[in-house]
């Protein structure tokens, strides 16, 4: 609960604090309203005295100075305008909460967001992707609620001590007595608060799983569809589904068993309070009538108190998730040097010496790799599946360092000084499109949002993306549906490689970007790259061989090892490649 409260407060200073202050003033005009019973009680005839007899008279003296008389009318119309700022009071600080909560929740995702954004890619490439689309959306939403239900506890304590003080003026041993029933009910339920924390964290994990779940399913429908296991698909889905509403269940029937005793138990006092106010003490009228209206207020909003308490405690594991996951990535943050230098590609990129293993692990996935990649040519790296050549990919990115060797440009170490600066000369093409469910303009000034309409046309130009482009239905206006669904494989690709070129980058990066497709549609991207031979620097990462021909140097992986270095002609000359029969077929 602290870490809510010091999260409302360090992001939404300001707002914070006027919700605390309208609060007590929200306090304080509940107060006045109570008090203006008196003067309608001796309007009614009812005798006012002792203690309650006290407080008619300081109120009587406040309606004297201020000249106002002591009618039925008069009062009763001080009572409309008492109540009428208050309803202003309770308006304003109800939207003033709203903009409080509003502004945590935005500073808690975009913390979340920035320290995954800015974590190390060894630290992203461990976390499930559905863990932070629930951290990101319904636990945030949970925090939100969390911090909505803290201001909304510290209004009602503001308020709850307004009713006790009035109380403990007119009756201070009935006011201990209900305080003590109170305190009683608290500790009867101190046992179940650590239930409901529990059902809480229970409520998080169960939920987090569905969206992992969710994630999988959806993504192997197609392949359950065409093995005609939709049902068993849907079983295991509804099965992760029915964990999570018993969760929420549990977590419903102790909110509901908490209301049904704190009921129970508000009645219970009340009606001692009554019989101990007449039978036993013998109040008088006004002490009693007074008592009972203020405890009539009091005793539900210690109820309130307690249930609100609960309902907070059971959103502090969604916000434990999130900090969890923020501190992760903040302890591994991509190290990219603020005094950036600038690194151009003139000459060629060399790695030399390098070695790689994934964290922890012993394996290496390179060893002692030596290579160059000339400037303005096409580099071809090659090898079966495990090979090492996407984690090449991933080092020409600047994604991942070495474990050993370096890696050069111009014969400049790629270090968190050049990241910014090299980043920014690439354009990279993987086996997984990335595209909006958007127009195909907005794909394309995903990359390079100054590009202009000419420009975005010679991109598709050049990646032979064009003639589909200009057949769809809005042309470059067209949506393309999620992930460009409303494409095929092939266009996709096609379109990706035009958003790569329109950065117009040094060097271009295309990480198995044609394995997943036809031999036609690989035909026609890598048509569209040997276009661009000699325009800027290439590196072509596949298992197949077929598209590697008119590479200028290919270098050979095999098992994190490189075993060859060479053209096409001489490398299958020396047996170090097998001169493919068919399109898919691999190094050997």
């Amino acid at each position: 609960m602290s870490s809510l409260i010091n999260g409302i407060f360090a992001s939404a200073r300001q707002r914070a604090y006027l919700a605390l202050l309208l609060a007590v003033a929200v306090g304080l005009t509940e107060g006045i309203t109570l008090l203006l019973l008196l003067p309608l009680l001796q309007l009614a005839g009812v005798a006012v005295e002792g203690s309650v007899g006290g407080l008619s008279n300081g109120l009587a003296s406040v309606f004297d100075g201020a000249g106002i008389p002591r009618t039925l009318v008069a009062v009763l119309l001080v009572y409309v305008i008492i109540t009428i700022v208050q309803a202003t009071l309770v308006r304003a600080k109800a939207i003033v909460d709203a903009n409080a909560v509003h502004d945590y929740a935005t500073s808690l995702r975009t913390r979340l967001y920035s320290a995954i954004a800015r974590a190390e890619w060894l630290v992203l490439s461990r976390i499930r992707s559905s863990d932070v689309t629930f951290a990101l959306t319904t636990a945030v939403d949970r925090a939100e609620s969390g911090a909505s239900n803290v201001l909304h506890f510290i209004a009602s304590s503001l308020i709850a001590l307004v009713y006790t003080g009035l109380a403990l003026r007119v009756s201070p041993q009935m006011t201990l007595i209900v305080l003590g029933a109170a305190v009683m009910l608290l500790v009867l339920e101190r046992a179940r608060t650590a239930l409901g924390l529990d059902r809480g964290e229970k409520v998080a994990t169960t939920t987090r799983e569905l969206y992992a779940t969710a994630a999988e399913q959806l993504g192997g429908l197609k392949t359950a569809k065409s093995y005609g296991q939709e049902e068993r698909h849907l079983a295991l889905f509804l099965g992760t589904g029915l964990q999570v509403n018993a969760a929420r269940l549990a977590l419903t029937r102790a909110f509901a068993s908490l209301r049904w005793r704190t009921t129970v138990g508000s009645v219970l006092a009340l009606s001692l309070i009554l019989y101990l106010a007449v039978g036993v003490m013998r109040l008088p009228t006004a002490a009693i009538l007074l008592l009972l209206f203020i405890f009539s207020r009091l005793v539900p909003r210690l109820v309130n108190l307690q249930q609100t308490f609960q309902e907070i405690l059971s959103t502090v594991p969604a916000l434990a998730t999130i900090e969890r996951l923020i501190a992760e990535c903040e302890k591994n943050p991509e190290r990219i040097d603020s005094a950036e230098r600038p690194l151009t590609l003139g000459e060629g990129i060399e790695l030399r010496d390098v070695s790689f293993s994934y964290g922890d692990s012993r394996e290496l996935q390179l060893r002692s790799v030596d290579l160059v990649i000339p400037a303005g040519r096409t580099t071809a790296i090659v090898g079966a599946s495990g090979a090492g050549k996407s984690t090449i990919a991933d080092m020409l990115l600047g994604l991942i360092q070495p474990t050993q060797g370096k890696v050069l440009v111009d014969g400049t170490a790629l270090d968190p000084a050049h990241l910014q600066s090299w980043r920014s000369q690439i354009g990279y093409v993987g086996q997984d499109t990335f595209l909006f469910n958007d127009s195909v303009r907005a794909n394309l000034a995903w990359a390079s949002p100054a590009a202009s309409e000419a420009e975005m046309l010679t991109g598709l130009e050049n990646s032979a993306a064009i003639e589909f482009v200009s057949a769809l239905p809005h042309g470059i206006d067209t949506v393309i549906g999620e992930r460009g669904a409303r494409l095929s494989g092939g266009e996709r690709q096609r379109l990706s490689l035009a958003r790569a070129l329109l950065r117009n980058p040094r060097l271009l990066v295309l990480d198995e970007a044609t394995s997943a497709l036809d031999s036609e549609n690989e035909e026609r991207i890598y048509s569209a790259i040997q276009r661009l031979h000699g325009e800027m620097t290439i590196v072509v990462i596949t298992h197949r061989l077929s598209t590697i021909r008119n590479a200028d140097v290919i270098h050979v992986l095999d098992k994190g090892a490189l075993v060859g270095t060479g053209s096409w002609d001489s490398l299958i000359a020396s047996g170090v490649l097998r001169s493919p029969s068919g399109a898919g077929q691999g190094a050997g």
